[in-house]
């Protein structure tokens, strides 16, 4: 059996630790992952049933879980996890970032978030074809390591990233770009109306 280590890891890392398990063991062994909390693996379990999975909930404490994921001589029920994790699909969308957090409440909250998003989606089985960036979303490109690093990681597969010029300027940040290239709100707009959005 396959084990993974995902105790201390928050939501999403558990699930994108066991997709990558899946992925590499292609149906050879079962695979267990190891968390420290209740909604891991219920996330967990949802994932296993999404793939046609059978699973399996232990608690060993109330800060450890293993979960354990029955693919041994299932390979075809794996087949979506064969993927290459990241490809543009020819239906593109395109994500639009706003701001440098996401949703409504506590701000470093709210950066936790999009960042985990950003984490999220650059381990996605389909790009987005681009990113785009404007208002405070642009202090995302300049100034979180973290997120810089995933964006060009999905920059490499072709998914363009691009930062709305006058939010640059405007924030004093334009010399800090650290990825993709400026683009300006007719080209924004342009693209919003001609793809389908997912805004942030």
């Amino acid at each position: 059996m396959v084990v993974v280590n995902a105790l201390g890891k928050v939501c999403p890392v558990p699930i994108i630790m066991i997709k990558k398990a899946l992925r590499e063991n292609n149906g050879k062994d079962d695979v267990m992952i190891q968390v420290d909390n209740e909604i891991s693996t219920q996330n967990l379990t949802k994932l296993a049933t999404q793939l046609k999975l059978r699973s399996e909930v232990k608690k060993i404490s109330n800060s450890e879980y293993e979960v354990t994921f029955f693919v041994k001589g299932m390979c075809d029920s794996c087949k979506p996890l064969d993927n290459p994790i990241s490809q543009v699909n020819t239906e593109e969308y395109v994500v639009v970032i706003s701001s440098e957090t996401m949703g409504t409440g506590d701000t470093e909250l709210g950066k936790k978030l999009l960042e985990n998003f950003i984490y999220s989606l650059s381990e996605q089985d389909v790009l987005p074809s681009k990113v785009i960036f404007y208002n405070s979303g642009v202090k995302v490109v300049t100034q979180n390591e973290k997120s810089i690093a995933d964006l060009k990681a999905i920059e490499q597969f072709g998914c363009e990233i691009l930062s709305c010029g006058l939010c640059l300027d405007y924030y004093n940040v334009k010399d800090q770009l650290r990825v993709g290239s400026i683009t300006n709100m007719y080209r924004i707009l342009e693209i919003m109306r001609t793809s389908h959005v997912l805004t942030i």
